[in-house]
């Protein structure tokens, strides 16, 4: 019974910061939350099924408090990116299934590391950031969405850092703005996923405390973001998530079993 009641508070805190984070960043919590599953014993697909259920709660959260700062969620941005990328979440999902655990688990960290790579050819300074894209220059890239739902649906990561990306360094939205976006949608993502996954098998008994944490961190993140709206510091929250990645994503391929 101790055992289990330090868990549990291992495991709010662990959801306070690690929304925090992902919220000031644009990183997605998923990243840190699928392993720290996978390390207190659940299975990947376990794993990846609480993480998108416990994204739903930190996202939405998250979106609410960004909402009230008037101005940075991008919402016609919002709805085409969903357009384009929530038929494809739900076609990874269904895919998981057909995927053995060790498996999947090795493609998560090939995706982590994937993604912390993608995150290094993002730092590179925008000395333009411009206040608001247009619906046209957006869908110029409707590639892009598709792919990133579809494997946000496999793993639960992909959408955020990848929309992230096209929204700030290709279109060069203010990096805030983007942020915020991002975040709008992957609540949306977010509960796309958990519906097919919920199958797999969510650990109900950790969800109160991972969802209790994520929905305190979701309103933390936008305070800190818009109190660190500037570039240097920006750049280091995204550099620094960036590293964590890239950790995480090692770890899951050598702990993998598969080789």
């Amino acid at each position: 019974m101790a055992s289990d009641t330090a868990l549990y508070v291992i495991t709010f805190l662990t959801a306070i910061g690690v929304s925090t984070f992902a919220m000031v960043s644009g990183g997605e919590g998923a990243i840190i939350f699928t392993p720290f599953f996978i390390a207190i014993g659940l299975s990947p697909q376990q794993a990846i099924a609480t993480a998108f259920v416990t994204q739903v709660f930190g996202k939405t959260s998250g979106t609410i408090g960004y909402h009230r700062k008037k101005g940075l969620i991008q919402w016609k941005l919002v709805g085409i990116l969903l357009l384009l990328g929530l038929p494809f979440v739900f076609a990874g999902a269904f895919l998981t299934h057909f995927l053995k655990s060790p498996f999947l688990q090795f493609l998560f960290g090939v995706m982590a590391i994937f993604l912390s790579i993608a995150m290094v050819c993002s730092l590179r300074k925008n000395d333009d950031n411009r206040e608001s894209v247009e619906n046209s220059e957006l869908l110029k890239w409707s590639l892009v969405p598709a792919i990133a739902g579809f494997l946000t649906g496999i793993f639960s990561i992909g959408c955020g850092t990848i929309n992230l990306i096209l929204l700030e360094r290709v279109l060069k939205l203010k990096i805030v703005k983007a942020v915020a976006t991002v975040v709008a949608v992957m609540a949306f993502t977010a509960l796309a996923g958990s519906i097919v996954h919920a199958c797999y098998g969510v650990r109900w008994d950790i969800l109160p405390f991972t969802a209790g944490g994520v929905l305190i961190g979701g309103q933390i993140g936008p305070r800190v973001a818009k109190c660190l709206d500037d570039k240097n510091k920006s750049y280091m929250i995204k550099a620094l998530f960036m590293a964590l990645t890239a950790i995480v994503g090692i770890i899951m391929m050598a702990s993998s079993g598969i080789f």
